[in-house]
């Protein structure tokens, strides 16, 4: 993440080889303020809620700092090769959104829309920070290449989707207002970072070195936004929270499980592309599914993807130990 996380790294990495390491400090740091942003927010509503409209642009800020972490020419590499690319596409923004809607519908139709809407959105703009955590290798450039291209996709793709399989006399689903919001919530990001990275480097260096508690501030922001407003639900609907809890968790490891296995077989030699495709797939841009759900099919079909921020940061340290730290 910066200076502070190369030293742990390297402290770290010199453990015998097979024996789990401790969390270092920025990851006990992380983890203390995931589960106390939660708390707060689920606890303090009227507290958390004044973060509430800010939850974009917190996570669009937080795509700007990872970006300023990587190789552009390694970005570029990335679509001079685009076979990996475009196979993570097709699976995060057409097979599994269409596989688990379908399936959904016969088991629990209730849930079929969320589940689609949070299937078929686009890799999430904080996946570039979550891959500098779990990640020491140079993966990062994959990650932000399936940013960029499913970003570019989903505005088109997922309004599509939505319009051929959910029957839109039940809801007002306005084809071109969904395109709007996706392209802007979006692509306005992606082009600021490649803009100031370019344009004034030497600043953007000194940003980069110092991102990792700005960083912390906008998960704060974002988890304190999100519970705060859906925190009645812990109080007067737990049967309701467990059910969102349980399909929160094992969507992340279905979409996880699929990524992990496509890098399998596009690079069978290649633990680091295995750990960045598990998160291509499973760390999705949920915090946009909540934004455009409430505003075109109410706030009880985005709350699948609000409680998807439970498992989306509590996963980032148990598969950080269970995918790097056990192998040394």
């Amino acid at each position: 993440m910066n200076d502070d996380t190369n030293t742990s790294s390297s402290s770290s990495s010199s453990q015998p080889p097979g024996s789990p390491s401790k969390l270092d400090k920025n990851d006990r740091i992380l983890l203390f303020v995931i589960t106390t942003s939660i708390t707060l927010g689920i606890l303090f509503p009227s507290f958390g809620i004044i973060f509430e409209p800010y939850l974009l642009i917190s996570l669009g800020i937080l795509l700007f700092l990872s970006l300023l972490k990587m190789n552009i020419g390694q970005l570029f590499m990335q679509f001079k090769k685009p076979i990996p690319l475009l196979i993570f596409t097709l699976l995060k923004l057409l097979f599994i959104p269409f596989i688990l809607f379908l399936i959904t519908s016969k088991v629990y139709p209730a849930l079929a829309l969320p589940v689609l809407l949070l299937s078929g959105i686009s890799t999430g703009l904080g996946a570039p920070f979550v891959i500098n955590v779990l990640e020491r290798s140079n993966r990062l450039p994959v990650v932000v290449g399936s940013v960029i291209v499913t970003s570019i996709a989903v505005p088109f793709v997922l309004p599509s989707l939505v319009y051929i399989l959910i029957d839109h006399r039940e809801f007002n689903m306005p084809l071109v207002d969904m395109v709007i919001l996706l392209a802007s919530a979006l692509f306005l990001p992606l082009i600021g970072g490649w803009v100031m990275k370019r344009n004034v480097p030497a600043f953007t260096k000194k940003i980069e070195t110092h991102s990792f508690v700005p960083s912390l501030v906008l998960i704060s922001i974002i988890n304190l936004g999100i519970f705060a407003k859906y925190s009645d639900y812990f109080f007067a609907h737990s049967s309701f929270v467990g059910l969102m809890i349980v399909s929160s968790f094992a969507l992340f490891f279905v979409y996880g499980f699929v990524g992990y296995l496509a890098g399998y077989f596009l690079n069978k030699n290649d633990k680091s592309f295995r750990i960045a495709a598990f998160v291509i797939m499973s760390y999705v841009n949920n915090v946009l599914v909540i934004v455009f759900a409430a505003r075109f099919f109410g706030d009880e079909v985005a709350t699948l993807a609000a409680f998807y921020n439970l498992s989306y940061y509590g996963m980032m340290i148990p598969i950080k130990w269970l995918f790097l730290d056990r192998q040394r």
